[in-house]
């Protein structure tokens, strides 16, 4: 088949979405299907930050086109933008694929897919937001103009299903990791040494911005350091503006923390093997792909209870649930996974099972089964 996917951004940009549709996308390819990719000159919405070069590209087969991203000047802090050229393109394409895929619910990926649809290509969407504060009656409405819309958690199935949306255009599609890498793990001792940590080791690994509750863990961590000991904080992952506030509060809260930056998936997996405890606590989130890598290195998970995470994070038996913004809530639970080492073994051998259920290959599988019923479907 041919398939279009359109991506507000996708690698060498960083972000959990952009690596999923990047393995996807690759999959595809060496199944037998032509990919091509959709999407914006950005590293980074916020800070607006383009990529050096726009080149259009092949990626492992993978046909990439860039377009010129136009952040919304009263927007612009909400990483909102537009890409004028993706959407002549659709306009003047002779051609498109039969099957585009939306990646994610924005202005950019949205626009161009139902220009799309008007050209009679059969268009699905995967939200990639959370189900419960990013899907109201604009995101229902929206919705029902695609041809087929994947959920990704049965949180996320239920909440659609509610706000209207036809059952027959749902299809519950988890996203996936590839497990191979998690057969041979690196030893404990290896990003400590690296980074040289001798005492508790708490870990988070996503976007530093304010909407993923860094600032929360800090506070947390400060609350916990009583009863623990001293606790070193490793954030990796893309700053969006946040680390010189997170820098500054550690400062005050006597906190040592570490900022890795974007660390390559080798090394990503060093830390989460030598981490004491993995910390998701974000004020929104879709699924959380970096939970089932936790998972998959033997982290025990404390995450907040909120979108579609309690799919994964299921309390007391795959790891801890807090309440969003609540830092006492998470300095307990810091450390009760640090100080009862029972707990923590129980929770890590429950979730090791659970994340090995989430192969991205299982994914693949179940997408071409979604696009081949799609657009099978065509008027």
């Amino acid at each position: 088949m041919e398939i279009l996917f359109v991506t507000r951004r996708f690698p060498p940009a960083p972000g959990g979405v952009e690596d999923q549709v990047m393995h996807i996308a690759r999959r595809l390819v060496m199944r037998g299907h032509q990919i091509t990719v959709y999407t914006s000159d950005l590293y980074s919405d916020v800070p607006v930050q383009p990529l050096p070069s726009r080149k259009h590209e092949d990626c492992d087969g993978v046909e990439v086109r860039r377009y010129r991203a136009v952040p919304v000047p009263w927007r612009r802090t909400e990483g909102t933008s537009v890409t004028p050229g993706m959407l002549l393109t659709c306009l003047a394409e002779t051609k498109l694929p039969s099957v585009v895929h939306c990646q994610g619910l924005n202005l950019v990926t949205v626009s161009a897919s139902m220009l799309a649809r008007l050209r009679k290509s059969r268009v699905i969407c995967t939200t990639h937001t959370d189900p419960i504060t990013g899907f109201g009656r604009l995101a229902a409405m929206i919705l029902a103009e695609f041809d087929g819309v994947v959920a990704l958690t049965e949180i996320e199935r239920t909440r659609m299903l509610n706000s209207g949306l036809d059952e027959s255009k749902i299809r519950l599609i988890p996203d996936g990791i590839d497990l191979e890498p998690f057969s041979s793990l690196p030893t404990r001792a290896l990003f400590r040494e690296k980074v040289r940590i001798e005492g508790h080791f708490v870990m988070y690994a996503g976007r530093i911005d304010a909407r993923k509750g860094c600032d929360v863990l800090i506070e947390a961590v400060s609350l916990a350091q009583p009863r623990i000991g001293e606790c070193t904080t490793v954030f990796s992952g893309p700053d969006w503006g946040y680390r010189d506030y997170l820098q500054e509060l550690s400062a005050r809260r006597g906190v040592r923390t570490v900022f890795t930056g974007n660390l390559n998936p080798e090394d990503l997996r060093s830390a989460l093997v030598g981490c004491d405890v993995f910390v998701l606590p974000s004020y929104a989130e879709a699924m959380g792909l970096s939970i089932l890598e936790a998972m998959m290195c033997g982290a025990p998970v404390i995450a907040t209870n909120v979108g579609g995470i309690p799919s994964l994070v299921r309390d007391e038996e795959t790891g801890l649930l807090v309440p969003p913004g609540d830092p006492r809530s998470l300095a307990e639970a810091i450390c009760r996974i640090v100080l009862d080492r029972q707990l923590s073994s129980r929770l890590i051998v429950n979730a090791k099972k659970l994340a090995a259920t989430y192969s991205i290959d299982s994914t693949v599988s179940q997408l071409e089964d979604f696009y081949e019923h799609v657009s099978s479907n065509a008027e």
